[in-house]
């Protein structure tokens, strides 16, 4: 009896343990969207971290079981440590080491946690644990991780204060704004006001028409404070000016910096003290160095918004809409920006991958030719003399006359525009019939016309305005004067910028402009593969 037995139990067990395997090692297609990770104290915060990052694709919070007055100097330092290594190790991730002081109790979080994991010495407290979460989804799944305490170096006495500020651009939301932002949380046991660059102090940043509204910006800071400490009050606000209101309420008593805008902290002081107000303490944090950073281009040797920014250039800022305007296929896509922006070699390097390229200013020089029907329409609305003897269009004097007096331009745009794109989409539909796939239109007007409502993509290409006027300079040899009244005659980088699906800037080497071209076409050719 009993050696009849044996081999059942033994496929039975030996089933059991592999099906624990297979659960317990998810592939990447099995790797839950969010986890929050428990932990029995916060030396083990960056050590699980780095193991849980295999095991979640998005989210991941770190939260140690009880959080108190003798824990603030390790968790300063694991906030150091787990977001730095964030940036280099597991940068897909989304971490949040949660601040929170006292035990588990009452939890939320923004994002929905569909992996928890703890690690040996709070197995017999994970039910409870778990339970203290509200945003745990039905099915979640738990999991155990064994992990050892790592050394950490020396540790330093945090000192804390009722209210504590700081400011920032804070542009999508990285691991070096965490750490700034989670210091100063870490320090206040009353109030954190943060203050949020606003726009108008952003135009000497690297590609500021790619930064978020302010409204997002702050809505994403104060996310993340709730989601690190919910405790504390914030205050949040557009910051329009260095000072903020640092420099006349005295009931704040710590600025926390970076390395390098410890200048600005100095400034405020100094205005604090002409008015008789305490000066702040200063507390500074060091910058996170970015391992991919391609110094080639502007991008920082440190983690940053503007290398983030820089990194966005060839790729699909806005997700393409389907548009009943115009046929499925050829595939139109808009191609846009400003005087001496670059759209020229854009175009032609489009063309070489496959485009077939049209270009509407010139479609609308060819409708201005004698005996067709736009030439007759411009004569008999804005007078014979704009007609040479040849029978020609005299653009020069059809310019003296429009340039000077909206009406009349807007008047000859509601003649020519109309006619120009009914001929383009001919032409589209021509080239289709070729066999093209791809066709790219350029015009000057392509935003102010509104001329990408034709097309099922919008391609913009945009450089700093203080290179347009040295670059119009140089062709067209005219005075900076000249030049600056002809850029800001044109529609701006961010009215271009506002309706783009991609945005490409020739602001570098060519070599970096040719790899935004290969990241943009590359994924047109795996979207278009989808779209079959």
């Amino acid at each position: 009896m009993y050696i009849g037995y044996t081999a059942p139990i033994l496929v039975f067990v030996l089933s059991v343990i592999v099906s624990y395997i297979f659960v317990m090692s998810p592939t990447a297609n099995e790797m839950a969207n969010n986890g929050y990770v428990f932990i029995s104290n916060a030396a083990k915060a960056y050590a699980i971290c780095q193991r849980a990052s295999k095991l979640v694709q998005r989210v991941l919070y770190l939260r140690v079981k009880e959080n108190n007055e003798a824990s603030l100097p390790m968790l300063s330092k694991q906030i150091e440590h787990v977001y730095c290594k964030a940036a280099s190790q597991y940068n897909h991730l989304d971490v949040r080491l949660i601040l929170k002081q006292g035990e588990v109790k009452n939890e939320n979080t923004n994002f929905p946690i569909d992996l928890v994991i703890f690690e040996s010495e709070l197995a017999k407290d994970i039910d409870s644990l778990k339970s203290s979460v509200n945003t745990i989804r039905s099915g979640c799944r738990v999991q155990n991780l064994d992990v050892n305490e790592e050394p950490v170096g020396i540790l330093e006495k945090v000192r804390t204060y009722e209210n504590v500020v700081l400011g920032g651009t804070f542009d999508r939301l990285h691991n070096g704004h965490k750490v700034l932002l989670s210091q100063a949380v870490l320090r206040a046991t009353k109030s954190v006001t943060v203050g949020v660059t606003d726009m108008n102090m952003l135009q000497v940043k690297t590609l500021p028409e790619l930064i978020q509204p302010v409204e997002e910006r702050i809505k994403e800071v104060h996310n993340f404070l709730m989601d690190i400490n919910p405790d504390l009050e914030y205050n949040l606000f557009p910051l329009k000016d260095l000072y903020g209101p640092t420099k006349d309420d005295p009931k704040f008593q710590l600025i926390v910096v970076s390395d390098e805008t410890i200048r600005g902290a100095v400034k405020i002081n100094e205005k604090r003290e002409e008015k008789g107000i305490p000066p702040m303490d200063v507390h500074v944090i060091s910058i996170i160095e970015d391992s991919q950073a391609d110094t080639s281009t502007a991008e920082e040797g440190k983690v940053s918004s503007s290398n983030q920014r820089i990194r966005m250039l060839g790729k699909t800022i806005r997700r393409p809409q389907p548009n009943p305007n115009i046929p499925d296929w050829p595939y139109v896509i808009g191609l846009a920006g400003g005087i001496a922006s670059g759209k020229s070699r854009i175009l032609q390097k489009l063309k070489e991958k496959g485009a077939a390229v049209l270009n509407c200013d010139i479609i609308a020089h060819e409708l201005y030719k004698p005996g067709l029907l736009l030439n007759r329409t411009i004569s008999e609305n804005f007078g014979k003399e704009v007609i040479t003897e040849t029978g020609e269009v005299d653009r020069r004097k059809l310019g003296s006359i429009v340039f000077n007096d909206k009406a009349q331009l807007d008047k000859l745009n509601s003649l020519v525009w109309p006619e120009v794109m009914a001929e383009t989409q001919r032409r589209i539909k021509a080239l289709g019939d070729e066999g093209y796939r791809i066709v790219v239109i350029e015009a000057a007007v392509m935003v102010r016309a509104k001329w990408y409502e034709y097309c099922h993509q919008l391609w913009t290409v945009i450089i700093p305005r203080d290179e347009a006027i040295k670059r119009i300079q140089k062709r067209d040899n005219l005075s900076a004067e000249d030049a600056a009244k002809r850029v800001d005659s044109q529609v701006s980088n961010m009215d271009h910028v506002a309706v783009a699906n991609v945005v490409f800037s020739p602001n570098w080497s060519t070599d970096h402009t040719d790899r935004q071209l290969d990241v943009a076409w590359k994924e047109l050719q795996e979207y278009l593969a989808k779209r079959m």
